[in-house]
């Protein structure tokens, strides 16, 4: 790994670890609570970095409880769909009924506009935590599918897979033994980009008002903004800051990902 791959992943990992930071030990960032109320719309100032909004909630503290609340939603249901996604792949890569029914599954999801199946299907599942990460899973999965399905097709007619057939090895055998730890590569560079579309997913469900209001996000404090009144108070600080949070939380995954696709090249 030459030196601007390695920095570009050195400052994925620190941008990461500063928001995991954040949300595990908000207290270390402010010393305000999470509902605690004060003067509604005070601009910023050295008691209130970032000013207060119309319901007198301090921003920056939102947004040090709402990075929990997003990496929270974006890795766990990343983490679902890379499992959907591998399941999935590796069904589809089987040269018989099932596979070529898991492979129309695939093309099929990939047809689909996605944000628009977001809001019909979340309009009946309800705005609750489980149901979003649930939601951005099941349609977040495909990428890697796609990839999975790739790889274990190229690692089906390697010499050591025939080996394992002659020998009488069981197909589940071969494909968690043999198979699925050759796919350790591509499994990580998919997982990273999992996230990163789940970061971008749940922030625009949440604009939209679709998400879980009860715990904010940095996309529900967009809609919040937004919708009572931040451009005719020009708190534009109550908008652009967690829009900034959410851009680098994204790049720094998209940094990692083009690092690890790069060692891989």
């Amino acid at each position: 790994m030459n030196k601007k791959r390695l920095t570009a992943l050195i400052i994925g990992c620190a941008i990461i670890a500063f928001f995991v930071l954040m949300a595990a030990f908000p207290s270390i960032f402010t010393h305000y609570g999470a509902k605690e109320m004060f003067d509604s719309w005070q601009s910023p100032s050295a008691v209130h970095m970032l000013g207060t909004n119309d319901m007198g909630y301090d921003i920056f503290t939102e947004l040090v409880y709402g990075a929990g609340q997003t990496l929270l939603i974006s890795v766990s249901s990343g983490l679902i769909a890379m499992l959907l996604g591998t399941v999935i792949g590796m069904l589809a890569a089987m040269n018989n009924l099932v596979g070529h029914i898991f492979n129309g599954i695939i093309n099929v999801f990939m047809l689909l506009p996605k944000l628009v199946c977001l809001i019909v299907v979340a309009a009946f599942l309800g705005r609750s935590q489980i149901a979003t990460i649930l939601l951005i899973a099941a349609f977040g999965w495909v990428g890697t599918a796609r990839a999975v399905r790739a790889r274990t097709l190229k690692i089906a007619n390697s010499v050591f897979i025939e080996n394992c057939v002659i020998q009488g090895y069981s197909k589940l055998h071969i494909a968690m033994r043999h198979v699925l730890p050759n796919l350790y590569d591509v499994l990580f560079s998919r997982l990273v980009s999992c996230v990163s579309g789940c970061v971008m997913m749940e922030s625009s469900l949440s604009f939209l008002g679709i998400g879980d209001l009860y715990n904010p996000t940095w996309g529900t404090m967009i809609n919040f903004a937004f919708r009572r009144g931040a451009f005719i108070r020009r708190a534009y600080n109550w908008l652009l800051v967690p829009a900034v949070a959410i851009s680098l939380l994204v790049l720094a995954f998209y940094l990692i990902g083009l690092a690890v696709k790069k060692r891989e090249a």
